[in-house]
């Protein structure tokens, strides 16, 4: 159903990151394939990649791409994870303009395959990109909206796979935690409060093992679309948090629903400053998209549920 592409060299941002090690432990079981990993320190990696004999370590980072520029040139694959977090204008010097200067260096004739990571906070409904991403949206969201936009004047666009990741989880003893596994279990404190409450939201989700699983599938065939927004099927707010409960076993009696205004009060009453694209989520909290998962492709998915992320957070958190 899917053509299968020759990827022989792969090159790699984001590494060492939590999605970054899921992926090389599925690009390293290819013994066949050549791995450039562009890495700041590659101490950081929990896992001994860095000896394998078809692993190549490029250390350094976005702003000085440049000086890969030759490796660049000999790869028929790359996997664009890296990404700048910070709220400033920097963040789109690195996220936009490096980015499409790495790809500057791409071999048109040689490359067949890219897959870059943005991000499903810029999407709206319809898996459309919104504009308020730039109107309203931190640094980082700008950047990815800006790169977004920009990517489509790139020579070999059509080569480009786009996704869109949606609440990012993952983490254990030989992967580092995402943002959100890594604060769930220290989280879990105010569970006695929180418990009582919920809130009209839905959103979608995706262990990081998975979205590594459909990474290298999107990476190695041929498929009918150039974006994709990752996640399992949406997600109730009030079932997430009852979720949450059962998992660390905190009881629930009762819930009160709360709607935005609420919480935008209690920001007002305590002198809590909202800023614009915290004020653009608080009043639209469905984030629901058309997503993949390794599901969609036929592959077996690591962590279908929720309730099945978080059991594994709780085993492999360290607190």
């Amino acid at each position: 159903m899917y053509e299968t592409l020759n990827i022989q060299t792969v090159f790699i941002t984001g590494a060492t990151g939590c999605v970054g090690h899921y992926v090389m432990d599925q690009l390293v079981q290819h013994p066949n394939l050549t791995i450039y990993a562009l890495v700041r320190d590659p101490n950081r990696f929990k896992q001994p990649f860095a000896n394998l004999p078809n692993v190549h370590i490029c250390q350094g980072d976005l702003a000085s791409i440049e000086a890969y520029k030759d490796v660049l040139a000999q790869c028929d694959g790359l996997i664009h994870l890296a990404t700048d977090w910070g709220d400033s204008e920097e963040a789109t010097r690195l996220n936009k303009e490096k980015t499409h200067e790495m790809l500057s260096y791409c071999s048109q004739d040689k490359l067949k395959r890219v897959v870059y990571f943005s991000t499903a906070s810029i999407l709206g409904k319809g898996n459309k990109v919104i504009d308020e991403a730039e109107t309203y949206g931190t640094g980082y969201v700008r950047s990815k909206y800006r790169a977004y936009h920009a990517l489509k004047s790139m020579p070999g666009y059509e080569k480009i796979i786009t996704v869109f990741p949606t609440l990012v989880f993952g983490g254990d003893k030989t992967h580092p935690f995402s943002h959100i596994s890594g604060g769930l279990v220290p989280s879990m404190h105010y569970a006695k409060w929180v418990r009582f409450l919920t809130m009209d939201a839905r959103f979608h989700f995706l262990h990081s093992k998975d979205i590594a699983t459909v990474t290298l599938f999107l990476l190695f065939h041929s498929v009918p679309q150039n974006e994709y927004a990752l996640g399992m099927p949406v997600v109730q707010g009030k079932q997430a948090i009852l979720t949450l409960c059962k998992v660390f076993k905190v009881p629930v009696y009762f819930q009160i629903k709360i709607a935005p205004w609420f919480l935008l009060g209690l920001a007002k009453l305590f002198k809590i400053r909202v800023a614009p694209w915290d004020l653009f989520c608080i009043k639209n909290p469905f984030f629901e998209y058309s997503t993949v998962n390794p599901e969609t492709f036929g592959l077996p998915c690591a962590y279908p549920t929720l309730e099945s992320i978080v059991e594994n957070i709780k085993q492999n958190h360290p607190s």
